[in-house]
């Protein structure tokens, strides 16, 4: 990647360069000083920095940091360092610096006794402190960031605080009073009640001291048995470090045997283990049907990983998903496996760390973000459900947490798998050129059948008006039988809300978000009609907003209709509503979790939430009402999502001695999807969806890289991201026979959050000539006067197109 280590003085020179990153990868405006010595500098501000108001004019530090700063900047940029930091300081630092009028974090990239030979001395700031002394991004994250800086066009300071195990925080020790064993107990058991043994065996087993709460919590005895032990002298106070320790990794698990494998699993883990032994970064596809066993393949590889003194990280696409998968992994690992998600707070992400650092932690389950566990041994890296959409980051930096685990596992020199019944079409292409290995288990465990699947044609069902409802009548009595049987339905609604939209039936008005393009939806909670991307709400119209007329109709359906429609028809049914609206705390996963395990409710309702990788034994019928959601969304990888969340969500029945059943409900019974669907058959679906993406030169055939261009005021913005796009055809002109351009064009959604939106598509099959050829385009732009009036973003391997 093209750097340019540059010193940051003012305030003054930091606004005009803020002024001149307008894209959020951020390529700077060249000026003849820029293309010399990097960013030019001009005096401080009387006043603006005491830091800088105090220390000499001309300072001579003996040691300086070059900072990727937490900003939409490009570049290094020189700091000094003080005396009293230069033992602490290192590189890797998390560190807090003044950047223009503001004092922002960053991390230190380099060290140095000298500073860059063009930057005056007496214009160079000094760190203002270190961030949480004892942390650093080690080496290996370190230029793991870099790739990624460079490869998804994101500035370096914002990936590196993505890579932060808990961000650009800082956290300071805090002292407590805990308990630890003066002896150990030895005495026959009589001399002991039970719950005072409860508490020795448990102070006997933790590896630090425990504070009281964590004790009565961990245990369940009150503070009075603690204080008896505190007077017998088996137990002393003792100041420690304060920890925040879940009460699950203090009690001992009793761990479970590794289950027998059948010839598939063996084959594949074999594999997998030699790879480990000869320390080879080799991609493996576990391609395995649902009930396949794929997770006893990643249990008993990851138990060799920790056989041979290392670590291992095991991504999941949902925090849905994390509650049985920490369940299953902890009753093999024990206390060594942690679990890391966006709903913990930096100081439980620290507290995580800390576990991590001390290797009490070996192995870490949780969503894309996991894959930045600071290990120092990684020795294996899990990626379950490999296909879906959810390790791809929406924001800076826009990577796909798939590709960079593969990147880190070649970094680390350790295997990594890609586990999946639907694997992506990127990832069995990459098996098909041998790019990455396949590994496939194509039979269920116990040589469990897959579920019958039948598809119920609801044009037929309204053509003959019988039963235009929510539900078909073959519908309604299998699930029914289902509940009289004393087992779970499963009912699958990927869409949120009550009523998709509302629309006038008099001047056909659908009433939309005022600062999106899209309709809003109607929450019967509340009475009100709710925008899911920038959360514009307003109160149910009785009246069309354009024309006046009162016939505003409520049309589509979505979980919170559906659910009232389940009660309904079955009154004695519990019905658990599985979605974003439901599932908002961190707490919610885990209790709806144990509601389905302990059959405390019947139907389960949800969204895609509810289709990936749950083990959920007792569902004997999984409904699908209405299976067409996924199916015409304006991108090309639409038949792709709607097989594969067809048939991931099929596999949530008969996955234990009793068979399963699914019914889908569609418009379009004979869309290949649909068909291939109903037989579980990926690689013919893989087969017809490939020659497909071939004619249109569509990934994984040709890769792509999508600009948006965000503005206020529709015209300008229109003007403007038309005039970047020549820029862009010209510059990929001389390459037009390997790189297209395609666009300018309005995005699917033209409006969002109140900012209207274009778009542009290179495609080529040559990534690195693409690249190029994007980042010379930009640098072009940057030099014309008005490339600040509208945002750019760019996003490399788009998963979507809207």
């Amino acid at each position: 990647m093209h750097r340019v280590i540059r010193s940051f003085i003012s305030s003054e020179s930091a606004g005009k360069a803020a002024a001149n990153y307008n894209l959020k990868t951020m390529r700077r405006k060249s000026t003849p000083q820029d293309d010399l010595f990097g960013l030019w500098a001009s005096p401080l501000p009387q006043g603006q920095d005491q830091c800088a108001k105090a220390r000499p004019s001309r300072i001579q530090y003996v040691r300086y940091a070059r900072v990727a700063v937490d900003e939409p900047v490009d570049g290094l940029f020189d700091y000094g360092v003080p005396l009293p930091l230069v033992e602490q300081i290192c590189v890797g630092s998390i560190v807090e610096v003044r950047f223009g009028p503001k004092t922002t974090c960053g991390c230190v990239v380099e060290l140095s006794s000298s500073h860059s030979p063009e930057i005056s001395p007496n214009r160079i700031l000094p760190v203002k402190r270190i961030l949480t002394p004892e942390y650093r991004i080690s080496p290996d994250l370190l230029e793991l960031g870099k790739w990624m800086s460079d490869y998804y066009f994101s500035p370096l300071g914002q990936t590196l605080r993505c890579i932060s195990f808990f961000g650009f925080n800082h956290f300071a020790p805090e002292i407590q009073v805990a308990y630890s064993l003066t002896r150990l107990p030895g005495s026959p058991s009589g001399k002991f009640t039970e719950k005072q043994l409860k508490v020795l065996r448990l102070l006997e087993t933790s590896h630090f001291p425990l504070s009281a709460k964590e004790i009565l919590r961990a245990t369940g005895v009150s503070a009075s048995v603690l204080d008896a032990l505190l007077r017998k002298g088996l137990v002393q106070k003792v100041l420690t470090e304060k920890r925040e320790v879940s009460a699950a990794n203090l009690i001992p698990v009793e761990l479970e045997a590794p289950l027998p494998l059948n010839a598939d699993q063996n084959r594949a883990l074999a594999a997998v283990r030699r790879a480990m032994d000869e320390q080879l970064s080799s991609a493996f596809v576990l391609h395995g049907v649902t009930g396949s066993g794929k997770t006893e393949v990643y249990l008993q590889a990851i138990q060799h990983a920790l056989d041979l003194g290392k670590e291992a990280i095991v991504l999941v696409p949902e925090i849905s998903l994390t509650p049985q998968t920490l369940q299953r992994f902890s009753r093999r690992f024990g206390n060594t496996v942690g679990v890391y998600h966006s709903k913990l707070s930096s100081r439980e992400k620290y507290e995580l760390w800390r576990r991590i650092e001390s290797r009490e932690c070996r192995v870490l389950v949780g969503a894309r973000s996991a894959l930045f566990a600071p290990f120092e041994n990684l020795g294996i890296i899990v990626v379950d459900e490999e296909h879906e959409t959810t390790y791809k980051q929406d924001s800076a930096p826009r990577y796909h947490a798939r590709d960079v685990a593969v990147v880190r596992a070649k970094m680390c020199k350790c295997p990594v798998i890609l586990g999946s019944a639907t694997p992506s079409m990127e990832s069995y292409f990459n098996c098909q050129t041998g790019k990455y290995e396949l590994l496939e288990l194509p039979h269920r465990v116990e040589e469990r059948p897959l579920p019958e699947v039948h598809i119920v044609d609801m044009t037929r069902e309204v053509a003959e008006g019988d039963n235009p409802a929510l539900f078909s009548a073959t519908l309604v009595e299998a699930m029914r039988q289902t509940l009289e049987s004393g087992q779970q339905v499963l009912v699958f609604l990927n869409r949120r809300g009550y009523f998709n939209f509302a629309i006038c039936l008099a001047c056909q008005n659908v009433i939309r978000c005022e600062h999106c393009d899209v309709a809003l939806t109607y929450h019967k909670v509340g009475n009100r009609m709710l925008c899911h991307y920038c959360n514009f709400q307003q109160p149910r119209p009785t009246v069309c907003p354009q024309c006046g007329a009162p016939e505003i109709a409520m049309l589509g359906l979505g979980t919170q209709r559906v659910e009232e429609e389940l009660t309904r028809l079955f009154p004695q049914a519990r019905v658990l509503r599985f979605d974003l609206d439901t599932m908002k705390s961190k707490y919610a996963y885990p209790k709806a979790w144990q509601q389905i395990v302990n059959n405390e409710v019947q139907i389960i309702l949800g969204t895609q939430m509810i289709a990936k990788g749950l083990h959920l034994v007792n569902v004997a019928l999984v409904a699908v009402p209405l299976a067409d959601v996924s199916l015409f969304q304006p991108d090309f990888r639409a038949a792709e999502r709607a097989f594969s969340i067809l048939t991931q969500v099929a596999g949530r029945t008969g996955r234990s001695s009793i068979p399963g059943r699914v019914i889908i409900q569609t418009y379009v019974p004979h869309h290949y999807a649909i068909q291939y669907a109903q037989s579980q058959d990926y690689r013919g679906f893989y087969e017809k969806e490939i020659r497909v993406r071939k004619v249109l030169r569509f990934p994984p055939h040709q890769r792509l890289i999508a600009i948006l261009g965000l503005g206020k005021d529709s015209e300008r913005t229109r003007e403007l991201f038309h005039e970047f796009s020549r820029i862009v055809e010209n510059t990929a002109h001389p390459h037009s026979d390997e790189v297209s351009v395609l666009g300018p064009t309005p995005a699917p959604r033209a409006r969002l959050e109140g900012q209207f939106r274009w778009r542009l598509l290179l495609r080529s099959a040559n990534t690195s000539l693409m690249r190029s050829v994007l980042r010379r385009a930009l640098e072009r732009w940057e030099k014309t006067p008005r490339h600040s009036h509208i945002t750019l973003t760019v996003d490399v391997d788009p998963l979507d197109l809207l």
